[in-house]
């Protein structure tokens, strides 16, 4: 049978962590872009669900319930996305609060970091600046202000990418146990851009440790790479999904909303796989 392709982005930042667009604002672009469906995923925070749900009603266009967890792992950054049926289990965000604690610490360590080498930024501009949840490019917002670096890239290259000097890794949270604190909720967790972690082998142990599926289709994989997660993710009985990682222009990653195309297939066994594990804790939907 000839998969027919619409665009759908399950993979989308919002003001409510290092995204550009508010939550509304995502909810118009995805309308006038004619998608079929859009999740907010920010990072430790399901506030942008919340902002968007109303503005997704009116409008008429699926939005799912989204969060994107950051953790260091294997020499590299793992970052695994969940996705909730019913994204108010108290658990749940009582860990998504703590990260957010853990984030201001980061982020005065970050800060702490750059002032020792001689970069004069203050954590109290850090946070005039973040709308949510404290991420890297709030800090960065404040570094070009000072004229210290011109955009992300250089920020990222001199700075705060792996290993650079003022480098401060995520909490101790490991993959697995993100992958367990969505699964405890009755979330669906997924490898988020599988092709970036570097290491196919640490994308498989994801799979084994209880990741529900793979990011295949993402702006920076190949088609050959696509192709390859769809078959490591058919042989854990694992979905795939299709996001953009949308942060909005001038970020880092600035694809547009809704730039990658997958089949519509794609969604419909990612809303099987999200209800079934949703079901398995459960019980029953409500």
């Amino acid at each position: 049978m000839m998969m027919n392709n619409q665009t759908f982005d399950l993979h989308v930042h919002s003001t409510a962590s290092d995204g550009i667009y508010s939550p509304q604002d995502i909810i118009e672009i995805a309308v006038s872009s004619k998608l079929a469906a859009v999740a907010i995923t920010d990072h430790d925070n399901i506030d942008g669900y919340f902002k968007a749900l109303p503005s997704a009603q009116e409008k008429g266009i699926q939005l799912f319930a989204g969060v994107e967890l950051n953790t260091d792992a294997y020499d590299t950054e793992v970052d695994i996305l969940g996705y909730f049926w019913n994204p108010d289990d108290q658990l749940f965000l009582d860990m998504l609060k703590d990260r957010q604690e853990n984030r201001i610490v980061r982020a005065k360590k970050i800060v702490a970091e750059l002032n020792a080498i001689g970069l004069e930024i203050s954590y109290d501009r850090v946070r005039k600046i973040a709308h949510g949840s404290i991420c890297r490019p709030h800090i960065i917002e404040a570094m070009v202000e000072k004229k210290y670096i011109s955009d992300q890239k250089e920020a990222f290259e001199k700075y705060l990418g792996f290993g650079k000097p003022a480098f401060v890794p995520h909490d101790q949270v490991t993959p697995k146990q993100a992958i367990q604190y969505i699964l405890q909720a009755g979330g669906l967790p997924i490898v988020a851009h599988p092709g970036l972690v570097g290491n196919d082998q640490v994308v498989e142990k994801l799979l084994q440790d209880g990741a529900k599926g793979l990011e295949a289709y993402y702006p920076m994989h190949t088609e050959e790479e696509i192709a390859k997660y769809i078959g490591l993710a058919s042989r854990y009985d694992a979905v795939v999904s299709c996001g953009s990682d949308s942060h909005g222009p001038k970020r880092k990653k600035s694809f547009p909303i809704g730039s990658t195309q997958a089949p519509i297939e794609v969604l419909e066994a990612f809303q099987i796989k999200l209800k079934e594990v949703y079901k398995s804790k459960e019980g029953h939907l409500q």
